[in-house]
């Protein structure tokens, strides 16, 4: 782990992997709130601290499974419905049937414009309270099936899994940046998965990190999700996606009550990265 002051108290906390990140917050207070096991908590966390950790650093097969096969439900609607794959008479592949058939617009070419060498996705898992498991867990496929698209698209995909919480007298104060790096080639799904998919890696892990941080058992409500300061993020005039904390103006549960409305914004902001290339598209 890496801390850094990015500014008047603000801290910067980097983690080379998933273990990294675990194995800081493992050796934080062992009477921390964070590893309370009272049913309350481990409903709202999706489990137990000891369910967390090893999840953590094992994988869960089972939720890997559901969150793969809802990956690939959403690769398949957006497939199926997404704007910029052009019918002509040449083209970058063809329709097999389409050709065998003797139709003359049987090439397709994909219109996301022209490809840039890298499309940095910035995902902040920071949720309040209110957001639900099933919300979370959608949201994950979603990211996922973002960056699934983008690849087959030509682009390199940067993806980042980032956390914002700000204290401002919530049992801490100053507002803390939590970085986890995941392997991208290929992708790593376990570590995705548990991330951005399971409420036990914000409600439990990054809750025992917090507590080693800054020393305490309890932190109060563990602070309010925030922004990263995407200006130290991106590059100037590079596009890329950044999916907003729960606090975001921009955040609605209802983008991702359902598969399907998942599939609904993630094609919106696949739509709005088309018409520029000097954006952040924020969702």
């Amino acid at each position: 782990m890496r801390e850094t002051l990015i500014g008047k108290d603000k801290h910067l906390l980097e983690f080379d992997d998933i273990l990294d990140f675990v194995e800081y917050a493992e050796s934080g207070p062992q009477d921390g709130h964070s590893r309370g096991n009272a049913e309350k908590r481990v409903k709202f966390s999706g489990g137990t601290w000891e369910d967390a950790v090893k999840q953590a650093k094992t994988g869960n097969p089972e939720l890997v499974k559901s969150f793969f096969d809802g990956v690939n439900v959403l690769n398949a609607m957006i497939e199926e419905e997404k704007c910029g794959e052009m019918r002509d008479v040449t083209g970058e592949y063809f329709d097999v049937a389409e050709y065998l058939s003797g139709e003359p617009e049987c090439f397709r070419r994909d219109e996301m414009g022209e490809h840039r060498q890298v499309v940095p996705v910035y995902a902040n898992f920071a949720m309040n309270w209110r957001v639900s498991n099933e919300v979370i867990r959608n949201r994950g496929c979603g990211i996922i099936a973002l960056c699934d698209e983008l690849f087959r698209s030509g682009f390199i995909v940067d993806l980042r899994l980032v956390q914002c919480a700000r204290g401002d007298g919530w049992g801490f104060d100053g507002k803390y940046y939590t970085s986890v790096k995941v392997g991208l080639d290929p992708l790593d799904l376990d570590t995705a998965a548990f991330i951005v998919a399971n409420p036990l890696c914000h409600r439990r892990i990054f809750f025992g990190m917090l507590e080693h941080v800054l020393n305490k058992r309890e932190c109060g409500s563990y602070g309010t999700p925030d922004e990263y300061d995407l200006s130290d993020l991106f590059n100037s005039g590079l596009s890329g996606f950044y999916f907003v904390s729960s606090n975001h103006s921009r955040f609605y549960s209802s983008n991702y009550s359902t598969l399907e409305a998942t599939k609904t914004h993630i094609l919106k902001m696949i739509d709005e990265f088309k018409e520029s290339a000097e954006q952040v598209i924020v969702g």
